[in-house]
């Protein structure tokens, strides 16, 4: 399964796709591409409903023309805190950001378990070697991401939550 974070229509979606299904915001769509002999996307099925299409890709931007209509996709990286920006999220942010693209190789923690500070979170695997995300610090932990799933550098892995005794 692939995960990304894409703009369009003004709001930022997270997308899932495996095979043919694809997972916006949680709302699933099966579909099928039907492609020329060297493999450029002519048209997708979706419902049964065929709807003829063309892609143009240009760096992090998509477009796609579908029924008479263009639409601009843009992938979404989301910026690493630095500075004092960076202290701020350590203590009270809970983002923990996909350090560049990878596959989430195993999930250690489940969602809703409490966690500690240091603790091993998933384990992502990028560039043939494996990376222990860990958590920043204690609360109780949001996946964001399954076991399989291939990540953008940026993606929201999962979120420490604080809890307020």
């Amino acid at each position: 399964m692939s995960v990304s974070k894409l703009r369009f229509r003004g709001a930022t979606r997270e997308v899932r796709i495996e095979k043919q299904v694809a997972e916006i915001d949680g709302r699933r769509v099966e579909f099928r591409v039907r492609r020329t002999e060297d493999g450029r996307p002519v048209g997708i099925e979706i419902g049964g409903r065929q709807h003829p299409i063309a892609v143009a890709r240009d760096g992090d931007r998509v477009w796609v023309w579908c029924d008479g209509e263009t639409e601009v996709f843009e992938r979404v990286t989301l910026e690493r805190p630095t500075g004092a920006r960076r202290a701020a999220t350590r203590e009270h942010g809970g983002d923990l950001l996909s350090p560049m693209p990878g596959r989430v190789r195993r999930t250690v923690a489940r969602d809703g378990e409490r966690v500690a500070q240091g603790q091993v979170i998933l384990v992502l695997e990028a560039m043939k070697m494996e990376h222990s995300i860990r958590a920043p610090r204690e609360g109780s932990i949001r996946l964001r991401v399954r076991e399989g799933d291939l990540v953008e550098a940026g993606v929201e892995l999962a979120e420490v939550v604080e809890s307020h005794n």
